[in-house]
């Protein structure tokens, strides 16, 4: 009972973020460049990196985002979003991607090559990361055995815990992004701590 009340419980900090995203919506849809690129820097670094992780192509996933950005500036008077403005830019991404990668015949490279190389964007976020926070040696390297266990996880346990723990999206939102029922991304997530677990040693703190 404890856990389906904190589901349900909405936290200040959630609210006054949805409430600058449909402020930042309105502004772009009345042609506001300054809110258009503070959206662009807010979100790009993300989205490049979860493009990555679809397209395994550093060229396609610049493609990707750009394409996505540039279709709202197009088409910004006619801009509407339904759901989360966080939702809505992983869900385009996540389209454009594929779409590229259709119209490159890529489909069956996609599904090879969906476990391998994931090294460019992983550096990226744990690069950034240690900047930020000046880790300790120790803790680096143990965050950077966790990344290197991540990647041997299934595809599309290792692409839910990414936007989990990397991305901070919701089960809620993982789920719409990725097309996937909630209890489905509970599950992945699940087992994807308990194989962590496993590997180094029944840590708790993960």
């Amino acid at each position: 009972m404890a856990l389906d009340s904190q589901k349900i419980q909405i936290h200040p900090s959630a609210v006054q973020a949805e409430i600058k995203d449909i402020s930042l919506v309105d502004a772009i849809r009345e042609g506001d460049q300054a809110a258009f690129e503070q959206l662009f820097f807010e979100y790009h670094p993300a989205l490049i990196r979860f493009a990555n992780s679809i397209t395994r192509s550093k060229e396609l996933s610049r493609d990707t985002v750009q394409d996505v950005f540039l279709k709202i500036w197009r088409n910004r008077d006619q801009w509407n979003i339904h759901s989360s403005l966080k939702v809505y830019l992983y869900q385009s991404v996540r389209n454009q991607a594929l779409n590229l990668l259709e119209k490159q015949n890529n489909r069956y490279k996609l599904k090879e090559n969906l476990h391998i190389d994931y090294s460019p964007s992983m550096n990226i976020w744990e690069e950034g990361f240690q900047k930020k926070l000046e880790l300790p040696e120790e803790d680096a390297k143990r965050i950077m055995t966790i990344w290197m266990l991540v990647e041997k996880m299934p595809d599309r346990r290792r692409l839910v815990f990414e936007l989990h723990r990397k991305d901070g999206l919701s089960y809620k939102e993982i789920a719409k992004v990725l097309d996937l029922s909630v209890k489905t991304v509970e599950n992945h997530i699940g087992q994807a701590i308990r194989y962590l677990r496993e590997q180094l040693g029944q840590e708790k703190n993960l």
